[in-house]
């Protein structure tokens, strides 16, 4: 099978037996771990954030592409075929299983991605420079949505409405 969606995986060491984990567009291997994987079909992409142990990172014809550190964050884009690596907070990448969306100086156009995927809506910000607007909070994801909106108003002299499944938001 390959996974979709994002899953955290807590893996004992074994090295006659490793662990692969498939997705549409990368394979790990699992060296004994604790570690994310999230994909986006979207927009055809997998991250990957190693918490601790070591995973190795292989293309879809299982040839060696890198081996991951803890700490660290690898996002394949299936679209560009490249691979990016950053240092990430492991908490903030897996806030997800305490049902929190925790956002670190992102940008609006981040959190209306994932909002957008949650509710299932269109978010539309109405210009380039709000879009790029940075935050820093914590959602929990029982918030409904409208309770969110007037959060981010809070946060920052934005404007919305609502207009069915359809949300603009503008200066």
């Amino acid at each position: 099978f390959s996974l979709q969606g994002e899953a955290f995986f807590d893996v004992a060491k074994n090295a006659q037996y490793p662990l692969y984990v498939s997705t549409n567009y990368v394979n790990i291997k699992v060296l004994g771990t604790a570690f994310n994987v999230k994909t986006d079909e979207k927009h055809q992409n997998v991250e990957t954030v190693l918490a601790r142990g070591k995973v190795a990172l292989l293309d879809k014809q299982w040839n060696p592409i890198l081996d991951m550190s803890p700490g660290e964050k690898v996002t394949y884009d299936n679209n560009k075929n490249e691979y990016a690596t950053e240092v990430v907070d492991v908490n903030v990448c897996t806030a997800w299983r305490l049902n929190q969306f925790v956002f670190e100086n992102v940008t609006l156009r981040e959190i209306v991605n994932q909002l957008s995927v949650k509710f299932n809506v269109n978010i539309n910000l109405e210009s380039t420079k709000l879009a790029q607007r940075k935050f820093r909070c914590v959602i929990n994801e029982d918030e409904s949505l409208p309770d969110i909106l007037k959060l981010l108003k809070y946060l920052a002299p934005i404007q919305y409405r609502i207009e069915g499944k359809e949300i603009f938001i503008y200066e």
